[in-house]
């Protein structure tokens, strides 16, 4: 914009180059230009400028342009810097929306027109980027995280460019803004020229110094919401003007995207939604992050002085120029309010809550990720994510690290009601305010909560035992299976998960690190149609798939070991999450039964309402269980698990053992595990489940047509996985891992399942609404057309 010399100042006394007002070249002259030397034709509209000429250019057949005619203080070095740098980031990120400068059909990037003083000034000619603008006051809060990652998206893509010219002067460079001093008697009151003089006096007192040693390199420095465009998710899909490049701090251009979201009713919100978008793809060191605040009302100042010392100079720009004073007493009068200093603190707590604290004891990720490597060993399961979330709160389905970035949970299975659920929160304070103890003392909460644990189950099924982990609940079943049957034999698909305990750890396949299953257990393939040995053409697929209990059977007894317990996760959620007919699971329980083996219901993953159509898993099948399990979902994340059996069973199993867990449904467990029982039925969460689940579906089912990546959407309620395949025909596994990184760089958390590691796991609390299903589905397609371009 305007450039900053020591030469000759105007008569208003500030020293600008670019004292002049846009080119004046007729309309007609452009147009010629366009034609003979870009090949363009078509009707041009006026675009609003404040130093540049710029029209949109439509064509007959519907394609449109930009052209541009450069002030005169804009010389071929530094629109060959913006040239190149436009073909940079194209080269090193081709997805990210910037506009593609267009050669003149000679190859030139540029032409000449001469303005009516003979005076020459150069024409471009730019690709005409779809979307539309949004302000400030209407822009939704996920329109607002974009445009902060796609901030420190295009800053990543710049820095490993330079050009000698980006070592211009600019007056919007934030660093000078105490060279526009001269400038503040032009504003009206007393008010406004006291707020931006002491907006200056700050910035050069605290930011200032600091700056030079900040992170700097080439920065788009004007990524305000007049230079960029969203679509109709609101997303940004245009980057535009390139006209105020230079080298400079790389915070200044998160500030300059921040500019106007304290004038928004939710200022502190939305600037938490652009730090965390910004943080999520570049994060914030913390000398850049104490001196933000000195920034942005730093750049207030430069809004407020050079609009208005532009509208009065040049008339002609005042209506296009007024418009950068937006909110901007508004966001002045509200830093007042607070007190400068608190509102400084509040800044720094909204973009980095906990920021001072985490500094003081050392938790940066790297830190942390440091000494969890020390304390815990190689032997604990390594971290999600390339960059590991130090995650510090939860609600309902979101979570927030310790940057203020917040990600929709779409993983997490524990928390069945959400995180932090008040009503759990407060049954398990209220009673650990009381009384928490064994329960080999009486104590009402414990046979409460079996009694309504048992309401939702089969009447075969009629006694009930508390234990603290899914682990001890399936470690029992198995212990009340050998009891029982006499036998040793246990029966998993091969890629299960049922624990980490001795016994279950032997039935979970997926965590082992070598394919020889122990000698008491056998493996069948999971009842996978689509990419399994028998496929769902297949006329015998059920008979086939059952069959394979048999051939366990056989394979135990070639051992020495007769049948005890098959294990299965009613939805298969190690497996990939497979949805097989009932008929399947009863051929396979029927086969099961006649060996004289008992079944266990793994209901951790899909019990409690997750399917969508009932309280449990197994009930879409049309049998019932020996065993039902249940893990920490029972007390939304609390230690509480169940097992649920005949009584015949637990006597058997009493004759000869007796059992205890010492804080197994312990009078807070059971509280906690109430509470949720209540909030599942209160709040319809079942129901839920089946509404949110199907707009999951149906969305992802529309996403499978134009993304040939998706092969196979299947799932209940919600538990749902999509396979991921690089050819439909050949059904080639494309590993998710890259998928399920960029979701979380969108802010959308998922998982990866199956032995191929090709699944996507979508698995949210089940207070998920329709709104966290679009974002998900958003997200997911953006992240699909991004992986599909470089696979």
């Amino acid at each position: 914009m305007h450039q900053l010399t020591s030469s000759e100042p105007p008569a208003d006394g500030v020293a600008l180059l670019f004292d002049n007002p846009p080119p004046a070249i007729p309309a007609t002259a452009v147009s010629a230009i366009a034609k003979e030397r870009f090949g363009l034709i078509g009707k041009l509209q006026p675009l609003p400028g404040e130093r540049d000429l710029n029209f949109r250019l439509s064509a007959g057949d519907g394609t449109q342009a930009v052209i541009k005619v450069s002030n005169l203080q804009d010389g071929a070095e530094v629109l060959s810097m913006q040239r190149r740098a436009l073909e940079h980031v194209r080269l090193v990120d081709p997805d990210l929306p910037v506009m593609r400068q267009l050669s003149c059909l000679d190859g030139a990037p540029w032409a000449g027109v001469q303005d009516g003083s003979g005076k020459e000034h150069l024409v471009r000619a730019f690709s005409c980027l779809p979307g539309r603008h949004l302000s400030a006051a209407t822009m939704s809060l996920g329109a607002i995280q974009d445009l902060g990652r796609q901030s420190a998206r295009l800053g990543r893509d710049l820095r490993g460019f330079f050009d000698p010219a980006a070592g211009l002067s600019l007056a919007w460079d934030i660093r000078r803004v105490t060279e526009l001093l001269p400038l503040v008697p032009l504003l009206d009151g007393d008010w406004r020229r006291s707020v931006v003089s002491a907006s200056i006096d700050d910035f050069a007192h605290l930011a200032l110094p600091r700056l030079p040693a900040l992170r700097a390199q080439l920065i788009h420095n004007d990524l305000s919401l007049s230079n960029v465009l969203f679509d109709d998710s609101d997303q940004v899909c245009g980057i535009l003007d390139f006209g105020d490049l230079l080298h400079a701090p790389l915070i200044c251009d998160l500030a300059v995207s921040a500019e106007s979201m304290w004038a928004r009713g939710d200022g502190v919100q939305a600037l938490a939604a652009i730090s965390a978008g910004y943080s999520s793809v570049t994060e914030l060191e913390d000398a850049e992050l104490e001196v933000l605040p000195e920034l942005l009302r730093a750049r207030w100042a430069a809004l407020a002085l050079l609009s208005t010392w532009r509208s009065q100079r040049y008339p002609a720009t005042a209506e296009y120029v007024s418009g950068w004073q937006e909110g901007l007493w508004e966001m002045y009068s509200k830093v007042e309010e607070l007190g400068v200093a608190r509102w400084r603190q509040l800044v720094i707590d909204t973009v980095r809550p906990g920021a001072g604290e985490a500094r003081a004891a050392g938790l940066s990720v790297a830190s942390l990720t440091a000494r969890r490597s020390r304390l815990f060993g190689p032997a604990l399961s390594p971290l999600f994510y390339d960059r590991p979330l130090h995650l510090v709160r939860g609600q309902g389905v979101w979570l927030e690290d310790a940057e203020g970035g917040r990600y929709l949970d779409a993983y997490n299975n524990v928390p069945v009601v959400g995180h932090c659920h008040p009503r759990v929160v407060a049954a398990i304070s209220r009673q650990a305010a009381l009384l928490n103890t064994n329960v080999r003392y009486l104590h009402p909460a414990a046979l409460e909560l079996g009694e309504r644990l048992l309401a939702t189950l089969p009447q075969e099924l009629d006694t009930v035992l508390f234990a603290n982990s899914g682990s001890e609940a399936n470690d029992l079943a198995y212990r009340l299976a050998s009891s029982f049957t006499k036998a040793k034999g246990a029966v998993v698909t091969q890629f299960a998960y049922h624990g980490s305990t001795t016994l279950t750890a032997a039935l979970s396949p997926e965590e082992w690190k070598t394919a020889v299953a122990p000698r008491h257990v056998a493996l069948i393939p999971a009842p996978d149609d689509y990419s399994g040995g028998h496929r769902r053409s297949d006329p015998n697929w059920v008979a086939d798939s059952a069959a394979h209990v048999e051939r366990a059977v056989e394979e135990l007894a070639a051992r020495g070991v007769g049948p005890a317990a098959l294990f299965v996760d009613t939805g298969w959620s190690s497996e990939g999450i497979l949805t097989p007919p009932a008929s399947y699971l009863q051929e396979l329980t029927r086969r099961w039964h006649e060996a004289g083996g008992l079944l266990v219901a793994d209901e951790v993953q899909m019990g409690f309402g997750r399917s969508g159509s009932s309280m449990w898993g197994f009930e879409a099948f049309g049998i019932v269980p020996d065993f039902v399990t249940m893990g920490k979902p029972m007390g939304n994340g609390h230690p509480v698990a169940a097992l649920v059996t005949r009584r015949e069973i637990a006597e058997r199993f009493a004759a000869t053992t007796s059992w205890f867990s010492t804080f197994g449904g312990n009078p807070v467990a059971a509280a906690a595990a109430l509470a949720v029982l209540d909030i599942i039925e209160d709040e319809r969460l079942i129901q839920n489940a089946s509404v949110i689940g199907r707009r999951l579906a149906d969305g992802l089912a529309s996403l499978a047509e134009r993304h040939h990546s998706i092969g196979d959407i299947r799932g209940r309620g919600l538990l749902i996985g999509v396979e991921l395949v690089r050819d439909r025909s050949t059904q080639e596994p494309l590993p998710a891992r890259g998928v399920v990184e960029r979701m979380r760089d969108r802010g959308v958390l998922i998982g990866s399942t199956g032995p191929g590691g090709n699944v996507l796991k979508i698995r949210p609390p089940l207070v998920a609404g329709e709104d966290h299903a679009d974002l998900l589905l958003t997200a997911l397609d953006r992240v699909l057309t991004e992986v599909e371009a470089r696979s």
